[in-house]
């Protein structure tokens, strides 16, 4: 308790939308507090990703049963992912984690889930960057709520980012690019594991994730992502 008052006092803990310091234990200040997205009440909502039809972000065909995304990919937020990914700035790893968690919670996704799991990264972009923030994301939702988290996948071969291909592109460039990592095939049997993520753009990572952990093996499969790149149509922010 001490340690940590200490710590706050030098390293006061940070908003996941505009780097600000927080004034409570909530990973998101007061003034971005509305950004924060919540699944629509009523049961007109989408069953996987609990927007609003009209607002709903899933494809027609999508491999995970339910979907967490925290924060809309624009402003602040986009800037701080930026730090995150690019700016060696791991430090904001916590408080993310800590929003997937309520997010995750508010959609009552981590009743059933018996692994954490991420999205992987080749060994080259991995060292390029000096960590996989996804992984990162995961081991921290690990400590925070006692679920355990497993490198069910692996990816041998780097392929481009997929921000730089149109939406033909993306779908095409991640086709049958991970693998399982054979020392945890016998733990994912019928098993229900949430993939994380640090940004949502089409779906086409985390749907080819979801894909290959069915093929090996996963009983039902989650994903929670921090932010989603803007659709067409308006994402649903009302409680």
């Amino acid at each position: 308790m001490i340690l940590s008052r200490i710590r706050n006092a030098f390293f006061p803990p940070r908003c996941v939308c505009c780097d600000g310091i927080t004034e409570n234990d909530f990973p998101v200040c007061k003034k971005c507090l509305g950004n924060v997205l919540h699944p629509y009440p009523k049961k007109s909502r989408c069953s996987i990703c609990f927007m609003k039809h009209d607002a709903c972000i899933c494809a027609k065909r999508q491999f995970f049963e339910k979907l967490s995304v925290s924060l809309p990919y624009e402003g602040t937020a986009r800037r701080t992912i930026h730090k995150l990914k690019f700016r060696s700035r791991p430090d904001l790893i916590e408080n993310y984690a800590r929003l997937l968690l309520y997010s995750l919670n508010e959609r009552d996704m981590l009743m059933d889930t018996d692994y954490i799991t991420y999205i992987p990264m080749s060994a080259f972009a991995k060292f390029r960057r000096g960590y996989n923030q996804s992984h990162l994301l995961a081991k921290k939702l690990s400590v925070l709520t006692g679920i355990p988290v497993k490198g069910f996948l692996v990816k041998y071969k780097a392929t481009k980012t997929q921000h730089s291909l149109d939406s033909y592109s993306r779908s095409g460039n991640l086709l049958g690019m991970f693998e399982p990592d054979k020392k945890y095939l016998d733990e994912l049997e019928g098993k229900t594991v949430v993939i994380i993520d640090d940004v949502m753009t089409t779906g086409n990572t985390l749907n080819e994730t979801a894909k290959t952990l069915l093929i090996f093996g996963a009983g039902k499969v989650y994903a929670a992502c921090c932010t989603v790149k803007k659709t067409k149509k308006p994402l649903n922010t009302e409680k």
